[in-house]
């Protein structure tokens, strides 16, 4: 995959070169720039380097080469600041006029090391991944030490008391009682357990409902009970008889005869009665 960064950007590096240092002293304002030239930093395009290589056959050296790089259009390469031999600061720029230019990136020399200094875009990226990174580790470490949930306190975290608020405590409480030369008690020197706060409201929520919920049982049991008392009362059925008379019965005659009568005849549930046929018979001659 490429880089998405310029061919040019060695912001993640640096350059020294201690045997030059060596060899032509500390970095002055004059000798400062062909350190620079030295580095992997600068550019065998720029006008600087054209305008060398012009008067290198001539053997003059070049007076004053500000004024002479305004003769070109094009990169160059400028000291902008010197504090000698601590600090200095040095543009890459274009030309576009022998009155105006460009800035296109800076690089400070410290303490005979070269660095490019980064851009806005890099800063705030760098800045922005540095404070994600400490508060994901730190969010890692709470999830770690999370304690553990009670229905009655929650997620309730020990509040440990530092030393200085302990110190001070103790101080104020043996000026209380008089006797701040006094030796501090056995009691007194064994650490006390850091005590858990207990979170009332999950209680406090549980017993609301469960009291609601008896309030409603209760109503709800007393309406129907008021409205039962309040019913009106079934119409009334039309009541039988508990003791049927009994049906009627006819008297066998004086002179009982044989007589030939039908078999009885059963009836079906749920009919009414039926009337037996009766068969006259002629008297017996004499």
């Amino acid at each position: 995959m490429d880089s998405l960064a310029p061919t040019d950007d060695y912001s993640h590096r640096f350059f020294i070169w201690h045997e030059w240092i060596q060899a032509n002293g500390p970095l002055t304002t004059e000798n400062v720039f062909e350190y620079f030239t030295t580095s992997m930093f600068y550019d065998k395009q720029s006008n600087n380097q054209v305008l060398r290589m012009q008067t290198i056959h001539t053997g003059t050296a070049i007076v004053n080469e500000a004024e002479e790089l305004k003769r070109f259009t094009g990169v160059e390469f400028a000291v902008v600041h010197s504090e000698p031999p601590s600090l200095f600061i040095i543009h890459k720029r274009e030309r576009l006029s022998p009155d105006q230019v460009r800035p296109l990136a800076a690089y400070f020399i410290m303490n005979n090391r070269i660095y490019q200094s980064p851009d806005v875009y890099t800063v705030l990226s760098n800045r922005l991944l540095t404070s994600l990174c400490s508060l994901q580790s730190s969010l890692d470490i709470l999830r770690s030490h999370r304690p553990d949930y009670l229905p009655r306190t929650g997620f309730v975290w020990p509040i440990v008391e530092s030393e200085d608020s302990k110190k001070k405590e103790d101080t104020s409480q043996s000026e209380n009682r008089g006797d701040s030369n006094a030796p501090p008690t056995e009691g007194s020197s064994k650490p006390k357990a850091p005590q858990r706060h207990q979170n009332g409201m999950l209680l406090m929520n549980a017993m609301r409902a469960t009291a609601l919920h008896s309030k409603i049982s209760f109503s709800a049991n007393v309406l129907e009970a008021a409205s039962a008392e309040h019913a009106p009362d079934p119409p009334a059925t039309a009541q039988t008889n508990a003791n049927p008379a009994p049906p009627p019965t006819t008297k066998a005659p004086s002179n009982p005869t044989p007589t030939t009568a039908d078999p009885p005849q059963k009836s079906l549930p749920g009919a009414g009665k039926k009337k037996r046929k009766r068969t006259l018979q002629a008297p017996p001659a004499s």
